[in-house]
């Protein structure tokens, strides 16, 4: 084993530790995340709502991307090697180094249904990507928030990435006039 799976586990170390800095960064232990599921999940709202729609945050955005990605590159992975699993695929350590029938299906499979050519090898390494990645730009987002940005959805329309509403509804008075009556 090489280094990837300890700069995996120190990416999810850094967005437990992102949850820690943030309220200290802020000065306040009341941003802190609670334990618990219910909890954690009003605390996600509030922390939201708190700082102006966190959907507007591009770190957030990616670290949705990146485990929507991950998912879905996990499960074609997993479909691939179930779908050659009869020619051998399923011993993938040995595909990887001795290319044999199942390890060339494969790579055309992934050829033509996603243009370009992923081996036994760098779909594994696509993913470790896509899944290291998920918790780093999630920690930089919660890092970022509060500190350098106080509200997301004003940083959304001053980067053009929201739509400027105006800074008050005028609505403007109808006249009434009487409708015809209509007859049956």
């Amino acid at each position: 084993m090489g280094t990837h799976l300890a700069w995996a586990f120190g990416s999810a170390i850094f967005l437990y530790l992102s949850f820690f800095f943030q309220p200290l960064l802020l000065g306040s232990w009341s941003e802190m995340v609670p334990f618990g599921i219910f909890a954690h999940l009003d605390w996600t709202s509030a922390f939201s709502i708190r700082y102006g729609n966190l959907y507007y945050n591009p770190f957030d955005e990616l670290s949705i991307a990146f485990l929507y990605g991950s998912a879905l590159l996990f499960a074609m992975h997993g479909a691939t090697i179930l779908a050659v699993s009869r020619l051998g695929g399923e011993r993938e350590i040995e595909q990887i180094t001795d290319r044999g029938t199942a390890s060339e299906r494969s790579a055309i499979f992934w050829r033509w249904t996603m243009g370009w050519n992923a081996t036994m090898e760098s779909i594994h390494r696509w993913a470790w990507w896509f899944a290291v990645l998920v918790t780093l730009t999630g920690g930089v987002g919660i890092l970022l928030t509060g500190t350098a940005v106080d509200t997301w959805c004003l940083w959304a329309v001053k980067h053009g990435v929201a739509p400027e509403y105006p800074a008050r509804n005028i609505r403007t008075a109808r006249k009434s006039t009487p409708r015809p009556s209509r007859v049956v």
